[in-house]
């Protein structure tokens, strides 16, 4: 049996999918309050009527990282996981709950995974684990991690988490890691790539002139199985399709959704004015800022991801970042009640 930890997640939910097609029998976590309708649409969406059946197959637990009794339970009778539960936040309320979930989930799954004779483990980390490069530098898994004021709290949370699983292979855990960079795909409009689509239909105006990394998440999904099925171990895989302009992304999601592209450039000036009026604005209604000091920051750095390792071991091909945006778009499009 497989597990699949974030089986709500966007990760998560697309592996489940390429998972029970394949005919796996797979157990999923889940919280309580996770939202599984959409989970459902996905498989109806990718499968029809078996993308139905399919969904109807997978075993729902309801299992939290951070109890180590849950984990426990979810393991028994599994023989491989896949770990997808993480937060992915750049909100500075949300720093504590994502170290006890990134990092201190990660440890109780390794544990919990060693003592349960767990036969693979794969880790679906981030690029944001791989630290920050030298100017110009093009980013590959080599790249060594350094302290520095720098990285996001996001980054230094999955970091930590890579570093319980490098501590698992070390006391005899079969593990392999993929650190995709920005995943675009159908998913809940309240996180990941969802938010961008929702931005650019609700026709975004700004735009900056950083560049990163990005693909599509059923390449992610694909290649975790990959790397697993070949039980390729002790290793990390950069998984990234193209590396381009936010403002290029955008733009194809407005165009996908139908509406204007942004057309007003915001430097780091304007973006570090923004984030402070921002946080003010926050702390006068008591709502989440819309932008972050990390996620201007972001916004305005060039990070560019090297995915030559994985094509170059396995032969992966990887989609068109413009695919993964109107499959995302047309998703939505269908299920609008989703958006």
């Amino acid at each position: 049996m497989d597990l699949v930890t974030g089986g709500s997640g966007l990760v998560g939910s697309h592996l489940l999918f390429e998972l029970t097609k394949k005919g796996k029998i797979v157990r999923a976590t889940a919280r309580k309050s996770s939202n599984l309708q959409w989970v459902q649409r996905l498989f109806e969406w990718y499968g029809g009527e078996q993308g139905r059946q399919l969904f109807g197959l997978i075993e729902w637990v309801d299992s939290d990282v951070t109890d180590i009794l849950s984990i426990q339970d979810a393991l028994d009778g599994v023989k491989r996981v896949f770990h997808c539960a993480a937060v992915v936040s750049f909100q500075p309320a949300d720093r504590k709950k994502m170290l006890k979930i990134n990092v201190d989930g990660t440890a109780n799954l390794v544990n919990a995974s060693l003592d349960a004779g767990v036969e693979r483990f794969c880790h679906c980390s981030s690029v944001a684990s791989l630290g920050q490069p030298l100017s110009g530098q093009v980013i590959d898994e080599s790249l060594v991690w350094k302290t520095s004021g720098h990285h996001s709290w996001y980054a230094i949370s999955k970091f930590g988490a890579e570093r319980e699983v490098w501590r698992g292979a070390e006391e005899g855990l079969s593990t392999v890691i993929v650190n995709p960079s920005i995943v675009i795909g159908p998913g809940d409009t309240s996180r990941s790539s969802g938010q961008l689509y929702l931005s650019a239909k609700k026709g975004l105006r700004f735009y900056t002139k950083g560049v990163t990394g990005f693909v599509d998440v059923r390449d992610v999904a694909e290649s975790m199985i990959l790397l697993t099925d070949r039980e390729i171990t002790g290793q990390r895989y950069i998984v990234n399709s193209e590396n381009l302009q936010y403002r290029k992304v955008f733009e194809m999601f407005a165009l996908a959704a139908g509406t204007k592209p942004p057309d007003i450039f915001a430097g780091p000036l304007l973006s570090s004015i923004a984030w402070r009026l921002e946080k003010a604005r926050s702390i006068l209604t008591g709502s989440k800022p819309l932008i972050t000091r990390e996620t201007a920051r972001n916004a305005n750095t060039v990070r560019e991801f090297s995915n030559s390792k994985i094509i170059n071991e396995t032969g992966f091909s990887f989609r068109p970042v413009e695919e993964a945006v109107l499959n995302t778009a047309r998703f939505f499009g269908r299920y609008p009640d989703l958006s």
